[in-house]
């Protein structure tokens, strides 16, 4: 048996496993087609050895950027499950810090998003291989966001040594942060957990208005809100307006999962029994997706390059 997992989740298995019914089990919707399946939550939003380092002359390294993963995923993982057990709707600071840096990694290790980095940068035309992109990748994932989270609490580091500019951007005061706990429960996972919708300030021109809803045309600086489902009877909503968190219903927060997936949405295999409302508008969200997503998705999907 090898020492190290083949498969590199770049969606927790702990926030999967607050989707998933009474077995781990997960009903997942893929978003460019039509395909529905069952899936255990080991087996989704992952790549085999999709966090490896590759270096010439060195054996490939799969164990060095899981770890570091892993420790801010396991942060993470216990304010959820502090947020979980509990019933107030205030954040507290150390589950803001907490989810802050759990979002700047899934934002950085988001697959379309390296995806998109790749053709920006021309790697297909490049004669660069997928290993050496890959490498490259997961050197910006340890610049930006591990190293200094392994820092923020050093005060013999520079600031800019511990700086993430989505942390610092939710951890502002200008951000709002609200537990979200729908009684029925209800929520969907997308296998991209920023959630993006909506836009502050002067919108781009060359974007049509409701693609911000479905994370286009809106940066760090502009996006109105953020919505990060943490369960079926769970969200985090992080907004510029103090008063979206009583505005949002299950069926908004729903729509921003669907609309910011650029893989799946999943949920628990009884979900549409138990939500015959929801069930009945999700292949509409689907079906708008797909009609709207070519146009920002750049040839990207699942087992493509990246």
């Amino acid at each position: 048996m090898p020492a190290y997992a083949k498969k590199h989740h770049f969606i927790p298995q702990f926030l999967l496993q607050h989707f998933a019914g009474p077995k781990g089990k997960l009903v997942v919707h893929q978003v460019m087609s039509e395909r529905r399946f069952s899936s255990a939550v080991r087996d989704l939003g992952h790549r085999n050895f999709g966090h490896s380092i590759y270096c010439p002359g060195h054996e490939p390294d799969h164990v060095s950027m899981e770890e570091a993963m892993g420790n801010i995923e396991g942060e993470a993982a216990t304010v959820v499950r502090e947020l979980v057990q509990g019933r107030e709707r205030a954040v507290p600071a150390h589950a803001r810090s907490a989810l802050a840096w759990l979002l700047a990694l899934q934002w950085q290790r988001s697959r379309f998003l390296m995806h998109v980095t790749g053709k920006a940068s021309g790697v297909e035309d490049s004669g660069v291989s997928d290993e050496q992109f890959q490498t490259s990748m997961m050197g910006f994932i340890s610049m930006y966001v591990i190293d200094p989270w392994r820092l923020r609490h050093d005060d013999d580091a520079y600031y800019k040594d511990q700086w993430n500019h989505l942390v610092s951007t939710l951890l502002s005061s200008d951000m709002h942060w609200s537990c979200y706990r729908p009684r029925g429960g209800g929520l969907l996972v997308g296998d991209n957990p920023v959630c993006f919708s909506g836009v502050v300030g002067t919108p781009p021109e060359d974007v049509p208005p409701g693609f911000f809803d479905h994370g286009v045309g809106t940066g760090f600086h502009n996006f109105r809100r953020l919505t990060l489902p943490l369960g079926s009877s769970l969200a985090v909503i992080i907004s510029r307006d103090p008063q979206d968190a009583s505005r949002l219903s299950v069926a908004d927060i729903n729509r921003y999962s669907v609309f910011n997936s650029r893989e799946f949405v999943a949920h628990a295999p009884d979900w549409p029994k138990g939500h015959p409302n929801l069930a009945r508008e999700l292949p509409q969200m689907l079906k708008r997706q797909r009609m709207l997503a070519p146009a920002f998705l750049q040839g990207y999907a699942p087992g493509n390059r990246n």
